[in-house]
């Protein structure tokens, strides 16, 4: 699969203080990457970087499209538009004029937009403001996604819808985003950023989430279908681990061997 976006040690510089350096990763069409850091680490200025809204101090990015729908964690100042009006001019430049105003419709009734149409956007809360960003950036039909603290500023339901989103359409487009923490949306990721005091910390492409489930059995032949290296035994119990995505299934099978679940948790 080929590379869509890739970074070759890139580093940026603010009136001459250098806020990150020699950042380097790649993304292909399935990636979802977190970029993970604190407060002032240069996570938010890495994606304006990537998006092509500043260019890099040192460094290459090599973009192979220029769709690229970006969501910054500050919707823009002084943006006299209402909400529908926005959505409606952000959709005339991507979207099919037939299709145009269901797509606007569509994402409207999923974020719970509609009492806001006519607002003007000035007068609008930040969870609002972030949802028009967000769904600004989805009418682009991008070819690459970035989001910068999505969740910021978005009730529990409209983070939910959100992730709900971003699971439909993952794998097919690589998706980047930036928060403080692991949360929800953190689950989702396939390659993990880590970016400490201007520096790349770490860099896991292919990262696997994993978990570990504790189980007791009546004879230990039954678990004889879990890899010896990802299962430890303890008298009558065990501890499995198992990726993420595969617990559900794992759990299923455990059930119909007769196992208790005795306990079930991400793995630190």
């Amino acid at each position: 699969m080929s590379v869509v976006l890739e970074a070759r040690n890139v580093s940026k510089d603010f009136d001459g203080n250098r806020l990150f350096e020699n950042i380097s990763f790649t993304c292909k069409k399935k990636s979802v990457l977190f970029v993970q850091g604190s407060n002032g680490s240069g996570k938010s200025t890495l994606l304006k970087v990537l998006a092509g809204i500043y260019e890099p101090t040192d460094g290459k990015v090599i973009r192979n499209t220029n769709k690229i729908g970006y969501v910054p964690e500050h919707f823009p100042e002084g943006i006299r538009f209402k909400v529908k009006e926005y959505l409606s001019l952000t959709a005339s430049f991507h979207a099919a004029e037939e299709g145009k105003e269901q797509l606007i419709a569509n994402y409207v009734d999923l974020f719970d937009l509609s009492p806001f149409l006519s607002m003007p956007l000035e007068a609008c809360s930040k969870g609002t403001k972030q949802k028009v960003g967000i769904i600004q950036a989805l009418l682009m039909r991008p070819e690459i996604l970035l989001l910068d603290e999505p969740l910021t500023g978005l009730d529990l339901k409209s983070q939910q819808t959100l992730i709900s989103v971003l699971q439909e359409i993952r794998g097919q487009m690589p998706i980047l985003f930036t928060a403080h923490d692991e949360g929800l949306v953190s689950q989702m990721a396939t390659d993990i950023l880590h970016i400490s005091s201007g520096k790349m910390t770490s860099y896991q492409p292919h990262f696997k989430k994993e978990k570990w489930i504790r189980v007791q059995f009546i004879d230990e032949k039954d678990l004889g279908f879990i890899p010896p290296n990802r299962i430890q035994f303890d008298g009558n119990t065990a501890l499995i681990t198992v990726d993420q995505e595969k617990s559900d299934e794992l759990l299923l099978k455990l059930l119909q061997t007769n196992c208790s679940i005795l306990e079930v948790k991400e793995k630190a």
